[in-house]
């Protein structure tokens, strides 16, 4: 674990933590993870801005599973906008006012580029709504999603309705920012329906981590390596 955090440290210093979003160490780590232990084949990555969520699945497919991280994006000014959250709608009106949406996914696809990670990571510059049609047609489910897409309270909910049929049995689903308004009722509904492995509510960690079924047969092992990988 400690030569993939390293590995997952070094890659991240070159993508920047802003106002528009932000993926820890511990987190992307904690992701890395789980898709190396469970040899995960086919992830994906809702929300994906600057790619410091994204990028770290990418890596751990291609060291070790082979698989594939899904990027899903629309990088677009009118469809970052947010309403749901009053606190914050100053900042992030000035975030999305001054943010130019069309730089960063091409910043994005060059450093996907760079890394070499262009067969172990897929990049669709689609909202959720319209990306889903791809994975239909193709067929595709996923062993990991990661959500952290658009923040009002209608736009996760969605999220939700339309990936988790796409979730494969005993997958995993990461929520985002669960301690936002918007998102805390997903979050309430998600605990009825699926099993709670891992929450991180501190700092620059604000995420949950469910597992789809019943409790995993190693399950009480698997939530001590992750209160460990989280909180490292």
């Amino acid at each position: 674990m400690k030569s993939l955090r390293t590995a997952i440290r070094n890659m991240l210093r070159e993508i920047p933590i802003d106002t528009g979003g932000g993926c820890s160490v511990s987190k992307a780590h904690l992701m890395a993870y789980l898709i190396r232990r469970y040899d995960m084949r086919s992830t994906l990555d809702i929300g994906v801005y600057r790619g410091r969520s994204l990028f770290p699945q990418a890596l751990a497919h291609s060291r070790y599973t082979g698989g594939v991280s899904y990027g899903v994006d629309p990088w677009n000014t009118s469809e970052a906008v947010e309403h749901d959250n009053p606190k914050l709608q100053g900042v992030l009106d000035r975030f999305i006012a001054s943010t130019d949406f069309q730089d960063i996914f091409e910043s994005v696809a060059l450093f996907r580029s760079r890394m070499g990670f262009e067969d172990h990571c897929v990049l669709i510059r689609k909202t959720s709504a319209n990306a889903i049609s791809y994975f239909r047609e193709k067929d595709i489910s996923f062993d990991l999603i990661h959500v952290d897409g658009n923040h009002d309270a209608g736009r996760v909910t969605e999220d939700l309705r339309l990936y988790l049929p796409r979730l494969r049995p005993d997958g995993f689903l990461v929520m985002d920012d669960i301690s936002w308004d918007s998102i805390r009722p997903s979050y309430v509904k998600l605990r009825s329906s699926m099993h709670l492995l891992y929450e991180r509510m501190d700092g620059a960690n604000d995420y949950a981590v469910f597992r789809s079924g019943g409790p995993p047969r190693d399950g009480m092992l698997l939530k001590a390596t992750l209160r460990f990988v989280g909180r490292k």
